[in-house]
Formats: structure tokens, C-alpha cells, sequence
């Protein structure tokens, strides 16, 4: 039996929160772009993180509602790859999880200073799809926190919430 997850509304992801008025934004989609995919081929070549995201299976999709940003990701075809992304729909798998919020949300939520399930419960996420999914993707994505708070640190260091 599949189980649905979902948010509030389509406008569910723009950021209502307190906190997200003094966290650094992205300067535009092409900066987003540029972080989030020197993320994933750091987790995608290292052996531990990389490994572990790749167990859990995911298949999804953001969208980052204030940027335009469009993130498919997924587990890696098991030949030396642990992910596979892409930042349009040309992708060979069907989500299972899809997640909708504004890039300063995703910047507080991958430095670890934003809880997914609050965020959803505030309005600032949306999220649809299977529940199962959701209960396996979501704890994995936590694996992203740390290779992204010293990817900050080293590359982007503006993007830092004190």
C-alpha cells in the first residue's frame, strides 16, 4: 500500500520564517547550481558518504521555487558512480520524493540549521510523494550537512550562517 506525504499548497515553499530574513542567499540560479553540484561530486566520490547515500536508493526531485533551479537525484548505476544528477527533467528514473522550497531554506537545511519535518510544518517546504520513500530519503540527506558546511567553508564562505 503507497502512502502520500505532502505540504501545504503549491505556494507551501515560499519562506514565511522568522531566521530566513538574516541567512545569506544565493546571488543567483547559476551560483545554486555551481554549489549543489560541487556537493554532489564530492559525496558522489567519497568512498563512506557516497556509499551510504547510494544505499538508501534515492530518487528525487527539488525545486528551488525563487531560483528555477530543477534538481533530479539519484543513486548511482553501481559502476564506480554512487550518484547520479542532473538539473533538468532528461532523467531515466521517476521520483519518488519530490521537495519544493526556496534556496535559502535549502542553504539553512543543508548547513543543518533547518529541520525538514519543521520546515513542512511551517510552510516553507513542500513535499509530496511515497511515504516510505520519504521515511528512507530523508535521514540519508543528512549526510549532505557536513560535506556541504566545509564545501561553504572553503568555496563559499558568504553562504555561512553564524
Amino acid at each position: 500500500m503507497e502512502a502520500t506525504v505532502a505540504g501545504r499548497g503549491p505556494r507551501a515553499a515560499k519562506d514565511r520564517g522568522r531566521g530566513a530574513a538574516e541567512t545569506p542567499g544565493f546571488s543567483s540560479s547559476q551560483e545554486l547550481r555551481e554549489v549543489l553540484d560541487a556537493l554532489l561530486h564530492a559525496i558522489d566520490v567519497d568512498e563512506r558518504t557516497g556509499t551510504l547515500v547510494r544505499a538508501a536508493g534515492p530518487r528525487m526531485r527539488f525545486e528551488f521555487t525563487d531560483r528555477g533551479v530543477v534538481l533530479n537525484l539519484a543513486a548511482g548505476d553501481g559502476r564506480g558512480q554512487n550518484l547520479r544528477w542532473r538539473f533538468d527533467d532528461e532523467i531515466e528514473w521517476e521520483p519518488r520524493l519530490r521537495l519544493w522550497m526556496d534556496s535559502t531554506t535549502a542553504n539553512r537545511y543543508l548547513q543543518g540549521r533547518e529541520s525538514l519535518a519543521i520546515a513542512i510544518a511551517r510552510g516553507r517546504v513542500r513535499c509530496e510523494g511515497d511515504a516510505r520513500a520519504a521515511l528512507l530519503y530523508v535521514p540519508a540527506m543528512r549526510l549532505l550537512v557536513e560535506p556541504y558546511r566545509r564545501l561553504i567553508g572553503e568555496r563559499f564562505p558568504r553562504l555561512a550562517i553564524e
